[in-house]
């Protein structure tokens, strides 16, 4: 859930009292310089600012540095950043009163910030734009890499701004919140910050889907005082218990993440009362042998539930997360999630990379914080994002965009001269091409990856480098609106091929309707429907007649599967026990070449269909190999998808069923 804030103690004219704020920061952050905080804070509080705002925004973000234990250095950054970037005090008077490294974080962390991906998200990537993406890239990655308090504290300038913009107009409030969970939250999370990365997911949560927020915080909401009483009494038991088989621990309730909540009853399609988190506690002990002591006694206590174990003890995860998480039914019945981790443990789960800035001097570049900035190297190296789901769709196409922009993991590959493009996981290079430029994706034929050519349904990952090749002749194949064979899977590419396709006019998109029905029926060796028959089958597919409906086929607003199933449906009742016989033959037609039984067999198991039996022969005249195949179906619509699919194989002239 969002942080609450303190209040700032103010003095009997309303202005903040900077003596009372510096004491309290320092008190709890000790290693602080506290005069060069003070003085800072004084000097900033006497400038005339045209907004006043500016010096709580500096002071709110210098509360997040001090938290993760950044320096003073950074602390007077976080101080300075706001007033410096509106105007009111130079680099120069920076410099002259905090020194060079307050103005170079101040500045990395303001050229980072101009990298956003998003600004440019829905922009034509043309060699015109204002900003030149390449250099800002540039720019973001060498300021983390020479310093890694920037990345720190860019992803607290932005919890700072999320904070704020409640009171922004909603358009901006909305794009600060994408790029928080497609950039920031994620790399919070490849640093091991758990506590940015949980603020940054909930704030971005409670602006991209109010609707989804609301709704968890009044569940939780309206039985808060009794869940705490009842995780507050199983933690005393738990402390006892584990007090009694000579285990020293500290046992805490533990804090409720509107975002990770969610993201369970989605991914699990379970109510809030079934997510194991909700109610949970979490065991702090001095060492790893502690650790799996306290498991034991946990497991033997309560019956724990195997499915939801995770030791990321003895297999951390990328970031360097360590800790046992486990479920049990707890002593009042219903499920509790616990955590089991070491006093050091907790500290780098909710620091991360911060938690390693005291070893810097002592290890003197060798040793821990050496391995951890190497590590946090190899992390920009391999930067990419995760976004929450939203349930608001209102149709297909704009539930499956929306699903895309706000579930899957993001991409993020470039183009021959280096531009960043981000896109939902599991897109194509095709994706890739219409989310270049919409002409590029028309006359696309083919693409090459990293140097290599590779076909338009090639699902892409994030640090490639994509270079798609085009020809002024071609044009869109309706193949590609078909959802089971994978071209396009963006809603940006569906929506671009539609309107190309209907743009060609009616008579043309019924002629080329129902020549692709045809010619699929005809490979299926299934007659063509009679006219009323075809009316029927129109009429089951929401159109009023079968030309509407060959209409539809053309311009990719129906799938051609589909319609193969309603034709089963409403024209073979009394063929279908043959035209579904348990088995299937189907002969192909290819060029010889290596591979090409590999490449068969590989189709068929993606479509988890056993191939029964095989036989080949050359046809001399044409040199083709002519294969038969033997596979099991359940349906025309299994026929058709497995015809389809196999004509798509690399060199197949011909795939048909065999008229037997």
């Amino acid at each position: 859930m969002v942080k609450v804030r303190a209040e700032l103690v103010r003095d009997a004219s309303g202005n903040i009292d900077i003596d009372h704020w510096v004491r309290e920061l320092v008190a709890v952050h000790g290693a602080l310089d506290s005069d060069r905080v003070l003085s800072g804070c004084r000097w900033l509080k006497s400038i005339d600012l045209t907004d006043a705002a500016l010096l709580e925004s500096g002071i709110e973000l210098a509360e997040l540095a001090a938290a993760m234990e950044l320096d003073t250095e950074s602390v007077l950054a976080a101080l300075t950043y706001r007033v410096m970037r509106s105007g009111a005090v130079t680099p120069g008077e920076v410099r002259a009163r905090f020194g060079d490294v307050v103005v170079g974080l101040v500045d990395a962390v303001e050229r980072m910030g101009a990298a956003s991906v998003l600004e440019m998200s829905n922009a034509r990537l043309q060699t015109s734009e204002r900003r030149d993406q390449i250099e800002n890239v540039r720019h973001m990655l060498v300021a983390m890499l020479d310093d890694a308090r920037v990345a720190v504290l860019k992803l607290a300038e932005r919890i700072v701004a999320l904070r704020a913009a409640k009171r922004a107009p909603e358009a901006r409030r909305e794009r600060i919140a994408r790029e928080a969970h497609l950039v920031f939250a994620p790399l919070a999370n490849r640093l091991g910050i758990w506590r940015l990365k949980w603020e940054l997911e909930d704030l971005a949560l409670r602006y991209l889907a109010p609707d989804i927020y609301i709704s968890i915080a009044r569940q939780l909401s309206g039985r808060r005082e009794e869940r705490e009483r009842q995780v507050a009494g199983i933690a005393s038991e738990v402390e006892a218990r584990l007090l009694e088989r000579g285990v020293s621990a500290v046992v805490t309730g533990r804090a409720k993440h509107f975002y990770s909540i969610w993201r369970k009853m989605q991914a699990k399609h379970v109510g809030i009362d079934q997510v194991h988190d909700v109610r949970a506690v979490r065991v702090l002990v001095d060492d790893i042998a502690a650790c799996y002591a306290a498991l034991g006694v946990i497991h033997t206590a309560w019956r724990h539930v195997p499915s939801e174990f995770d030791d990321y003890i003895a297999a951390p995860k990328e970031n360097g997360y360590r800790s046992i998480h486990t479920a049990v039914v707890g002593p009042d019945g219903r499920t509790l999630e616990v955590q089991i981790r070491t006093h050091e443990m907790h500290r780098e789960a909710e620091l991360g990379v911060c938690a390693h800035w005291a070893y810097k001097e002592r290890d003197g570049g060798n040793g821990s914080y050496a391995l951890k900035m190497n590590w946090l190297r190899q992390v920009v190296d391999q930067r990419h994002g995760q976004v929450p789901v939203s349930p608001l769709a209102a149709s297909v196409e704009f539930g499956e965009e929306l699903r895309q922009l706000f579930h899957d993991e993001r991409i993020f590959v470039s183009t021959p001269k280096g531009h960043v493009v981000d896109l939902p996981a599991q897109a194509t290079a095709l994706d890739f091409a219409y989310r270049v430029h919409t002409e590029i994706g028309h006359r696309c034929v083919g693409a090459f990856v990293d140097g290599a050519p590779v076909a338009l349904d090639s699902l892409l990952k994030s640090g490639q480098r994509v270079e798609i090749v085009t020809h002024s002749d071609a044009r869109p194949e309706r193949a590609w609106l078909d959802l089971h064979l994978g071209f396009a899977r963006t809603a940006r590419a569906r929506q671009k091929l539609r309107e190309w396709f209907r743009g060609l006019g009616l008579e043309h998109n019924e002629m080329a309707g129902r020549e692709r029905l045809l010619t699929l029926l005809a490979r299926l060796c299934v007659p063509e429907p009679a006219r009323a028959a075809l009316g029927t089958v129109a009429a089951a597919a929401g159109f009023d007649s079968a030309q509407a409906l060959h209409v539809a086929l053309g311009a990719g607003d129906c799938q051609l599967l589909d319609v193969i199933d309603l034709i089963e449906r409403h024209c073979l009742r009394e063929a279908r026990d043959s035209t579904d016989r348990g088995s299937l033959e189907i002969e192909l037609q290819a060029p010889d070449r290596d591979g090409l039984l590999h490449d068969v067999v590989r189709t068929l198991r993606a479509l988890d269909t056993p191939l029964i039996a095989n036989a080949g022969r050359v046809d001399p005249v044409r040199h083709l190999v002519v294969m038969r195949l033997e596979v099991p179906v359940q349906s025309l619509r299994q026929s058709a998808l497995l015809i389809e699919m196999l004509g798509r194989i690399e060199g197949v002239l011909d795939a048909r069923v065999l008229d037997n």
